[in-house]
């Protein structure tokens, strides 16, 4: 670790970028958590309702930031080069493909919000509540896709700060939005669980609005013309989906095995599923840490890559390492303290508050294996172009061992859900040699730009 804190470049990077990638993060990921709150005074059918619902959309949230993770694997070596007709290049692709994505999922979220819903609950009441949220949320969907794009292409420059700026703006917004339309203040009618959807899906028009503009206000260096995003040819796309596949898959077989294992905690219960909505959601708000780091980290190993630094990729990944059981140990520490506070903010049962205090301590005790793999799969093998091999170890692991487990554990077993949850969560520690041999391996480095 001295070897980390003697390297005042590496931190320095590290600091400037990965502050405002976290803190963007948890800003945009507390939409869904502020949802959750805000309808969690209502009822615990009215929790479980809006947290399955969201799981869909954190399918597709997961889905977009393996689009945006593709295109930033090109854009940051193509930022080391300083080719910014490159970035642009791969920000048109990074648009196109997101918008496609965008319109399957918001469309099937629109049109067939009932099918979702069947599949995540068996409760009637569970999917109707769903149903109404997910049909209102799925217009959000083209939003994101294109937000997110342009964030990439900042963050891939060095340039954190403004895609901070725009969901500070739009988290702001959803709460007030929230306040107004779920309880019916300032002169709106109170729609409940429809408010907390329609507040979302403006907080995320108007985050689009203000990061689009202030790009091309400001004639950002990734302001770029129709003519320069969408001039690429197929040989720049199948370029991008060679080394982006793997990432997209990735993330949806991570998405869907949430959204699967979460289906097996509501076998157990409506109150269980509940559990696991909200110690999910605070998990999640935990992760993105680890998200920051990564991306932080992923940026700065593909930028010196890109301008054929090798040697300081390696050492930088090397700090990297260092840092993930520090960082995981404090995450640790700081949701074993939370655990007993933060489910106080939601109405539910004796049962349930115990359920989901036990769950958070859980993860709590694996958050430093859990940190390794993330900030592996996402910061350092993903910073060097390596990404099918995290698909393979992510896939193997969770489609092969996790799933299963929460079935047997669910379903077969009856145990009650934090046993399940541990069950799932021994997947961390079947993931660590693989991604430490990887590591030492120097396989992970490879260049797509030169």
């Amino acid at each position: 670790m001295r070897s980390v804190l003697k390297d005042k470049a590496f931190l320095k990077t590290m600091f400037i970028l990965a502050l405002p990638i976290t803190v963007q993060s948890f800003i945009t990921s507390s939409l869904n958590l502020v949802d959750t709150m805000m309808v969690g005074s209502l009822q615990e059918t009215a929790i479980s309702a809006v947290g399955l619902a969201n799981k869909y959309m954190f399918i597709f949230t997961l889905c977009i930031m393996g689009i945006n993770a593709g295109a930033n694997v090109f854009m940051s070596q193509l930022w080391g080069k300083r080719d910014i007709k490159g970035i642009k290049t791969f920000l048109g692709v990074d648009i196109t493909v997101g918008l496609i994505a965008a319109m399957l999922f918001g469309l099937l979220a629109f049109f067939g919000p009932h099918i979702i819903m069947n599949i995540m609950s068996g409760d009637p009441e569970v999917i109707t509540i769903g149903e109404n949220y997910l049909r209102i949320v799925a217009v959000s969907c083209i939003f994101m896709s294109i937000t997110q794009a342009y964030s990439t292409a900042l963050r891939s420059t060095e340039q954190t700060k403004l895609p901070m700026y725009g969901s500070l703006l739009g988290v702001g917004l959803n709460i007030v939005l929230n306040w107004a339309l779920i309880f019916g203040e300032l002169g709106m009618p109170a729609l409940g669980v429809v408010g907390a959807a329609l507040a979302t899906m403006l907080a995320r028009l108007i985050e689009m609005i203000f990061v689009v503009g202030m790009v091309y206000i400001t004639k950002n260096r990734v302001a770029a013309h129709i003519k320069e995003m969408f001039n690429y040819k197929m040989d720049t796309l199948c370029a991008y989906f060679k080394t982006s596949w793997s990432v997209i898959v990735n993330e949806l077989i991570f998405s869907v095995g949430s959204a699967a294992s979460s289906v097996a905690y509501a076998k157990i219960s409506t109150n269980a599923s509940a559990t696991m909505q909200i110690s999910g959601t605070i998990i999640d708000m935990f992760f993105i840490f680890l998200t920051g780091v990564g991306t932080a980290s992923a940026i700065m190993i593909g930028n010196k890559i890109g301008a054929k630094e090798e040697d300081r990729a390696k050492e930088y990944a090397s700090h990297v390492a260092k840092m993930t059981p520090f960082i995981g140990i404090s995450l640790g520490i700081g949701l074993w303290l939370l655990a007993p506070i933060v489910p106080t903010w939601f109405k539910i049962q004796p049962e349930t508050y115990q359920d989901t205090v036990t769950v958070l301590r859980i993860m709590a005790l694996f958050m430093p294996l859990r940190s390794f793999n993330a900030i592996m799969i996402i910061g350092v093998f993903r910073g060097g172009a390596d990404t099918m091999y995290s698909m393979i170890v992510q896939a193997g692991t969770i489609l092969c061992y996790s799933v299963p487990l929460a079935f047997i554990g669910a379903v077969a077993l009856k145990w009650p859900v934090y046993l399940v949850f541990l069950l799932v969560c021994t997947e961390e520690i079947i993931k660590i040699p693989f991604e430490f041999w990887r590591l030492k391996s120097g396989k992970w480095m490879k260049s797509v730009v030169n």
